[in-house]
C-alpha cells in the first residue's frame, strides 16, 4: 500500500470511527436526558402527594409507575389566574414562562372528595433557590403539610429544611385570621415559636433551625410572598366552603 493511500485509509477510519461515537454518544445522551426528566417528573409529583399528606402514604419501595398511578387517580391538576379563577383547558405543563399571571394548583381527592390543595412554593434561601409545596386544608386556612425537595442549602443548617422535624412545624398553622380577616403569612423564628409567642400569634410562627437564620429568612419570604400569590383563590374556596 502505498504512503498516499495509508495516509487516506488512516483518515477514513478515523473519520469514521468518530462518527460512529459521536453516534452512540448522542444516543446515550438522550436516553439518560428522557431519564432525568422521568425522575425530576417523579421527584416533584412525590412532593405533592408527600405536601397533601396521603390518607395512605407512598412506601418507601414503592416502584415508580405505582407512584405515578397514584398520583394520577388522587391529583387533580388545575390552572388559576391572578384573580382566583379557574383557567379552562389549561394545565401546569401548558404553562408557558411569559405567561407570570398563571399558576398551578393540585387539588387531592379521595373517593371524589376534595381534602386539600397543594401549590409550589419558591424563594432564595443563603445559597441556593428554595422549592417546595405547600398544602392547604379545604377550609382554605390550614396548612396540611409542606415539603421542600430542592436546594443548595448547608447540609446540617440550612439544609435542615427536607427534614421531617422543621417540615412537621407547619402542619395546622394558619395562612388567613379569620378573627382578623386577613392574610397571616407564616413565619420562621429564631428558636422555638412558643417561647416567643402565644394565642393566635403562635397559629403563624414555626421553629427556626439553629445556626441558619438567612435560610429561615428565605423560607419566611419565600411562604410570604407565594400565600399572598394564592390568596385570590383561597379567598373564594372559604367563601364557598
Amino acid at each position: 500500500m502505498s504512503k498516499m493511500n495509508q495516509t487516506t485509509y488512516t483518515f477514513v477510519f478515523a473519520t469514521i470511527i468518530c462518527v460512529v461515537s459521536a453516534v452512540l454518544l448522542s444516543g446515550v445522551s438522550e436516553g439518560l436526558r428522557a431519564k432525568q426528566e422521568l425522575n425530576a417528573e417523579l421527584d416533584v409529583k412525590k412532593n405533592i402527594l408527600k405536601a397533601v399528606q396521603l390518607a395512605e402514604p407512598l412506601g418507601p419501595k414503592m416502584k415508580p409507575e405505582d407512584v405515578l398511578k397514584v398520583y394520577e387517580s388522587r391529583i387533580q391538576e388545575i390552572v388559576i389566574d391572578e384573580n382566583g379563577n379557574i383557567v379552562e383547558g389549561k394545565k401546569p405543563k401548558d404553562i408557558q414562562e411569559s405567561e407570570k399571571n398563571l399558576h398551578p394548583v393540585y387539588i387531592y381527592q379521595e373517593d371524589g372528595k376534595v381534602l386539600a390543595y397543594a401549590y409550589p412554593i419558591v424563594g432564595q434561601g443563603l445559597w441556593s433557590v428554595l422549592y417546595g409545596y405547600l398544602a392547604i386544608e379545604v377550609d382554605g386556612t390550614t396548612v396540611r403539610g409542606v415539603t421542600f425537595y430542592k436546594h443548595g442549602e448547608t447540609p446540617g443548617l440550612g439544609g435542615e429544611i427536607e427534614k421531617e422535624w422543621f417540615q412537621n412545624n407547619f402542619k395546622g398553622k394558619t395562612v388567613f385570621s379569620v378573627k382578623e380577616n386577613k392574610v397571616t403569612p407564616i413565619v420562621v423564628v429564631k428558636g422555638k415559636a412558643k417561647d416567643v409567642f402565644q394565642g393566635e400569634e403562635l397559629n403563624y410562627h414555626v421553629d427556626g433551625i439553629t445556626a441558619a437564620t438567612i435560610t429561615g429568612t428565605g423560607v419566611t419570604d419565600m411562604l410570604d410572598k407565594n400565600i399572598k400569590l394564592y390568596e385570590p383563590y383561597f379567598s373564594k374556596i372559604r367563601k364557598n366552603s
